[in-house]
């Protein structure tokens, strides 16, 4: 299930927000080695988690297994703030522009090879979802280059704003992604072909 939470129901569901900071503890810090992220608590919380995020939670077995976070360009994010150096040219911003961030799901429910996992399906098609119900129609990404033809096989519309560069050990650009609804009609394509959630590992 997705759960979508934003300051307007945050305090109904601090018991998932803990977990879905202590899921980016585990894959950022733990498994991919951002140090600079480690915190004692063993949660990842950063500036940005503010009244200005939304956060979505794929919950399975009544627990957070994925999630990722959605910040407006209208408004400080990682690009503008933190990963200035991954735009060469004029930073997109835009009522109908935001950032997906620390999109992270846990191993056993990861996708294997080339198709697309339940979650990982989940979350992008509620990124979709939830756009086109606000008129938002492109994100910004910071990511692997390597996710570049799977976006566009997805049918997202995919501009790189500038050339890689290795950040935390990992190679790094940053792109905008449009879509609409032929974007959702293809991932719900593509997860008519996808095994059941949970019958994926890593």
């Amino acid at each position: 299930m997705l759960l979508i939470v934003s300051a307007q129901n945050s305090e109904q569901h601090q018991a998932e927000l803990e977990q879905a900071f202590r899921l980016r503890h585990k894959v950022f810090v733990e498994e991919k080695g951002w140090t600079d992220l480690r915190r004692e608590d063993g949660r990842e919380i950063d500036r940005f988690d503010n009244e200005h995020a939304v956060h979505m939670l794929f919950t399975a077995e009544e627990r957070v297994v994925g999630y990722q976070r959605m910040l407006p360009s209208t408004r400080p994010h990682l690009l503008s703030e933190v990963l200035s150096d991954l735009c060469e040219g004029q930073r997109p911003v835009g009522e109908n522009i935001w950032e997906w961030t620390r999109y992270c799901v846990e191993p056993q429910y990861r996708e294997r090879g080339r198709m697309l996992s339940p979650v990982a399906n989940a979350l992008l098609s509620g990124i979709v979802e939830w756009g086109l119900d606000r008129s938002i129609d492109t994100i910004i990404i910071e990511m692997n280059p390597l996710w570049l033809l799977r976006l566009v096989q997805l049918h997202f519309r995919v501009t790189p704003l500038g050339l890689p560069k290795i950040i935390g050990g990992e190679e790094t650009v940053a792109v905008t992604a449009s879509f609409d609804e032929r974007t959702l009609a293809r991932l719900h394509e593509t997860r008519k072909a996808s095994p059941p959630t949970g019958a994926i590992g890593n």
